[in-house]
């Protein structure tokens, strides 16, 4: 066997291993009540599996209105304090949540670490300015990190040793409350 194939190997035992000591995950709103500057869109919350050719199939889910964290756990005797709140990708249109969500907080569960999900809102809304990034994500990375440092204590997190990770426009995403911690922008 190749190296390249034992590294491939490694890496999904470790996910398969992860995925199989996880316990269900927590998932909370974000917002309480009414999610904030949203216009809305038409149709319910759908998911579906994206059969990528590179990849292989992978779930992706849209039209989200409702936005929640995901928090997976690791176990109590590997918890390390730290925490990733992680940012699908896919164009601020759909989110690559098997692959770019669950994948990734399964192997950060293999480190030790709690990996939380930001479902964020998702496509682009009525009104959205072209060529821009859309709002309401921004709202919601925002309030991520918020609910997360003032939940830290609850779920076992150090406030101190919070992190962001984002693929694609996920990882657009996540910058942005980096660059503009100082400019809430909700109330």
């Amino acid at each position: 066997m190749n190296r390249n194939a034992s590294a491939v190997l490694v890496f999904l035992g470790t996910i398969l291993t992860a995925t199989a000591g996880a316990g269900v995950p927590l998932v909370v709103d974000l917002w309480p009540g009414k999610t904030p500057g949203d216009v809305g869109i038409s149709g319910e919350e759908t998911s579906r599996v994206h059969p990528s050719p590179i990849v292989g199939p992978t779930r992706l889910i849209t039209k989200v209105s409702k936005p929640t964290l995901t928090v997976y756990q690791p176990p109590k005797e590997k918890n390390t304090g730290t925490a990733m709140v992680i940012c699908p990708g896919g164009g601020y249109w759909d989110l690559y949540w098997e692959l770019e969500g669950e994948e990734v907080a399964a192997w950060l569960n293999s480190v030790g670490m709690t990996g939380i999900i930001l479902k964020y809102r998702v496509p682009r809304r009525p009104g959205d300015i072209k060529g821009e990034p859309p709002l309401g994500p921004l709202l919601d990375a925002q309030r991520a990190v918020s609910l997360v440092r003032s939940r830290a204590a609850e779920w076992g997190i150090d406030p101190r040793r919070i992190g962001m990770v984002g693929f694609s426009a996920g990882g657009h995403l996540a910058l942005a409350p980096a660059t503009s911690f100082e400019k809430l922008t909700y109330a």
